[in-house]
């Protein structure tokens, strides 16, 4: 075999070492061409926790999102009560999987009431303190009942969740994929908290954990008003990274006729789906079809996250005494530099530069998260639009 060899390189008079260099330089630009496609064929794994009311909306479209976009590998969506009660949350989230054309993605209905708040101490608290004007999701006073289903449209799905707790789920799903998964929260923190009790080994195996919710300018948000406990718990662990997208960042970014006519015209999968929920199908009387992409605005961070052009380290906590400030997101800004003060109020020495280096620690129990705090609109568009499309 070697003299054939031998023969066939003096025959066209090029020496034996510079075939052999020729080979190795084919197979080595081979492996460089092939190792970062197959790198980027690498999904992000995601378990999407969220209070699926439906059959429109953000919370709606941030699934639909997660379950066509090619980038993301959605392990199952766990749900919860927020905008509307669990019970009618489970009915859409599987509805959306079928809208999705992906059956294979398991639905796993988790808590029904927040740990500690109700609906009667809400209502108690806003006589006390004055009317909190604004959504109050399942606990909106004319809320259809926790056990109350109705058919999206074109009837009930024909799919069922799977059997269990979504907290089993969360545990098992993160053990069984160490440091892949991110948590994608986009309601109420409940059964996240309800995780991290039942086994608080998953936090140093959850790659990150991704939140919709908080307010980084203290005004009442709802998925961490509805169950502030749960979101202490949930912040006061320590994740290995932490991304709160806060509510008033949803303000940059709006659901529009002009938007969803631009899914239609793509023509992919859901093309029929947007039009006839979004575009042919009016709303009842005193409600609207728009509104603010809170959750899409971070599936879009989880699939590009230049998205977000501007966020700021803080260490975030919840106010859950039981007071006017229940549920209010707290902040501590981590900051070198010392207070300035007049020579006539601070003594006769200079200031003690050690002493308020601990005094302007956060808190020991909290951890830093990056909060994001501005977005670029045209991106987040393009991206929704194109997962929207796939």
């Amino acid at each position: 075999m070697i003299r054939a060899i031998r023969h066939n390189c003096d025959s066209r008079k090029v020496p034996l070492n510079m075939k052999r260099l020729a080979l190795l330089t084919a197979i080595a630009i081979s492996i460089f061409v092939c190792v970062p496609a197959s790198a980027q064929q690498q999904k992000i794994k995601v378990i999407a926790d969220q209070d699926s009311a439906g059959p429109g909306g953000t919370n709606l479209l941030s699934l639909l999102m997660l379950l066509r976009a090619p980038q993301i590998d959605l392990l199952g969506i766990t749900t919860i009560s927020g905008d509307q009660w669990v019970e009618p949350a489970t009915v859409f989230a599987v509805w959306a999987t079928e809208q999705a054309g992906r059956p294979d993605v398991p639905v796993i209905k988790g808590a029904e009431n927040p740990l500690l708040n109700t609906q009667r101490e809400q209502e108690l608290r806003e006589a006390m303190y004055g009317s909190f004007v604004g959504w109050h999701g399942s606990f909106n006073p004319d809320a259809p009942k926790p056990s109350e289903t109705w058919a999206p449209p074109g009837g009930m799905p024909k799919l069922k969740p799977r059997p269990g707790r979504a907290a089993d789920f969360i545990i098992d799903t993160i053990r069984a994929n160490p440091g892949q998964v991110i948590l994608y929260c986009g309601g109420p923190l409940t059964n996240i908290a309800l995780a991290v009790r039942m086994d608080p080994g998953i936090v140093p195996l959850t790659k990150a954990i991704y939140i919709m919710g908080g307010s980084s300018t203290g005004i009442p948000s709802f998925n961490w008003w509805w169950d502030p406990e749960a979101a202490a718990i949930v912040m006061r662990e320590p994740w290995n990274e932490i991304v709160i997208s806060p509510g008033e960042l949803g303000a940059q970014v709006w659901s529009s006729e002009r938007l969803m006519r631009r899914v239609v015209d793509a023509g992919g999968p859901l093309a029929q789906h947007v039009n006839q929920i979004y575009l042919q199908t009016p709303p009842p009387p005193g409600l609207t079809t728009w509104s603010m992409m809170w959750d899409e605005l971070l599936v879009a961070y989880i699939i590009d996250p230049t998205v977000i052009t501007k966020s700021e380290e803080m260490y975030v906590d919840v106010d859950i005494e039981h007071g006017p400030q229940y549920g209010i997101m707290l902040m501590w800004k981590p900051s070198a530099k010392l207070p300035d003060f007049l020579l006539p109020y601070s003594g006769p020495r200079a200031p003690d530069r050690e002493k308020w280096a601990g005094h302007l620690k956060p808190p020991p129990q909290l951890h830093p998260a990056s909060v994001q705090l501005q977005a670029d609109v045209k991106k987040f568009e393009d991206i929704f639009v194109e997962a929207m499309s796939k």
